[in-house]
């Protein structure tokens, strides 16, 4: 019996308010180096995906920093960056920072959705 030993990665689903300028400017370089990552713009589904960052992988959800820290841990020339961020301290304070941004971006979000 041959046992087949190569690492089988599963897909990863990130998802991202595409109406967004940042944060598709953003993706679109993402998108441009990484593998295995499927972009889904989250404009039309729930508030929740247009909030905050959301990725998936093998049935666990990422938020925030740490769903960034999942796409560059798949994206090259961002590869590195995990490994100094990668850690409750740092995902912490990522998130302290990326909170404030990510309320703007979803407040402008919700008014162009009104509009």
């Amino acid at each position: 019996m041959k046992i087949n030993k190569s690492k089988e990665k599963k897909s990863i689903d990130v998802y991202y308010n595409d109406t967004c300028p940042i944060c598709k400017r953003e993706i679109e370089v993402y998108k441009l180096r990484s593998e295995g990552i499927e972009y889904k713009d989250s404009s039309s589904l729930e508030d929740k995906y247009n909030r905050r960052m959301y990725a998936y992988q093998n049935g666990i959800e990422y938020v925030g920093a740490a769903a960034f820290i999942l796409i560059w841990k798949n994206t090259q020339g961002f590869k590195w960056l995990t490994f100094f961020l990668d850690n409750r301290f740092c995902i912490f304070l990522m998130n302290i920072i990326y909170e404030p941004i990510a309320f703007y971006l979803f407040k402008m979000h919700l008014r162009r959705k009104n509009n």
